[in-house]
């Protein structure tokens, strides 16, 4: 036990004293390409660069792990559910995919490899040590899509927290007076510092609408990169809208309060399931605290009265 330990420590002491190398390798690469953020945005334009340039050892490691998932690509159709996900989570980068096969490769590989060591040492492998290896092989396996469906469900709770204040924002520069694009251009500007996963969006879009693509399109592939049902929503009404003739800002305006009724009655949701979902924590944790504290003072009164006798009956016998 005491040698697994050493070498969990160990595998723990050398990830981190890794991860902190690279941080400090490439903390003069990220405030260079801030600074260049920083100089690009006084142009005020929508489309910029990403402040978070990666580093020569960090775009190596990148490299090697895309090298290293390089073998799963081949199965597009399996492949093109995989990488909606990785759009959805916001990573774009064109190795993403291959880094991602690559960063399951690398948890398989890994996450067996302290309990085989252990037990190569102690000479104790048998099939019954192997086959908990292939299991915590597996599990390695499958943890790259567990964390990343939880990182698209984040990012699409946050996408949906943010809709109606960006409809609002919408619905003032367009009452204003301002165009589709102007309207996009200055809720993107504005809406950078606090919802900053909804800005890299409108960032996108407002490129395709320069880029010559119809605003129609271009919107419904907000709904799609986002996955999130609020924003479709609201791209078929926009589009709607536009096809009879009313008001697109009119539109937005009651699709920003439908959907804070909705969050509304989500949030009411979640309430009237909050004392179900208490019952069991209550009956697992607290009531047995709870009998221990009312209960265990008479038990062990009654057993401090009645020991003596059963042990002098049982010596009068």
């Amino acid at each position: 036990m005491e040698l697994f330990l050493i070498l969990v420590a160990t595998f723990a002491a050398a990830f981190f004293a890794v991860y902190g190398f690279l941080t400090l390798w490439g903390r003069r690469e990220r405030i260079r390409a801030r600074f260049e953020w920083a100089a690009a945005t006084e142009g005020g334009s929508t489309l910029l660069k990403s402040p978070a340039a990666a580093s020569p050892m960090q775009q190596k490691v990148m490299d090697w792990l895309a090298y290293s998932g390089g073998w799963a690509l081949k199965d597009p159709e399996r492949l093109s559910q995989v990488r909606i996900q990785l759009i959805q989570a916001g990573y774009r980068h064109p190795q993403a995919l291959a880094v991602f096969y690559g960063i399951k490769a690398v948890f398989a590989l890994l996450l067996p490899l302290p309990f085989l060591t252990l037990y190569v040492i102690q000479g104790k492998l048998n099939p019954g040590t192997l086959a908990l290896s292939f299991a915590l092989a597996g599990m390695g396996f499958l943890l790259p899509n567990y964390l990343l469906a939880v990182r698209v469900r984040t990012r699409q709770n946050a996408l949906d927290r943010a809709l109606p204040d960006v409809l609002d924002l919408f619905v003032i520069c367009m009452e204003a007076g301002l165009a589709l694009n102007a309207a996009l251009n200055k809720v993107a500007e504005e809406i950078r510092a606090v919802y900053p996963e909804f800005w890299q969006e409108l960032q996108i879009t407002a490129a395709e609408l320069r880029a010559g693509i119809p605003w129609d399109e271009a919107f419904e592939h907000l709904g799609q990169r986002t996955g999130v049902q609020s924003i479709r929503s609201m791209v078929g009404l926009m589009i709607q809208s536009e096809k009879l003739g009313a008001s697109i800002a009119q539109a937005l305006r009651n699709h920003g309060d439908f959907t804070r009724a909705q969050r509304m009655l989500r949030a009411e949701e979640k309430a009237a399931k909050l004392p179900l979902k208490m019952v069991f924590p209550l009956i697992l944790c607290m009531l047995p605290v709870m009998l221990i504290v009312t209960v265990g003072p008479g038990v062990l009164h009654i057993i401090k009265i009645f020991l003596p006798l059963a042990r002098r009956s049982a010596t009068g016998m």
